[in-house]
């Protein structure tokens, strides 16, 4: 088993979900997808070492879905 890694700090005050949806900028890197407490739907891709790009606005209205997968 691998140590963790923080990729992220700070997201508690304005990111309520975000899960890692492989890889969907075609690039071969697995990106990250998180929604924001107002809705707002965000893609964070992938740097390949571990760590991410920032965020980029992808879709809004998402405020009431309890998950995202």
């Amino acid at each position: 088993m691998k140590d963790r890694v923080k990729v992220f700090s700070g997201w508690g005050a304005s990111c309520n979900a975000v899960v890692g949806v492989g890889d969907i900028t075609g690039d071969g890197k697995s990106d990250l997808v998180g929604r924001d407490t107002s809705g707002g739907l965000y893609r964070n891709d992938s740097k390949g070492n571990g760590s991410f790009g920032s965020r980029v606005k992808i879709a809004s209205g998402w405020q009431g879905y309890k998950g995202l997968f």
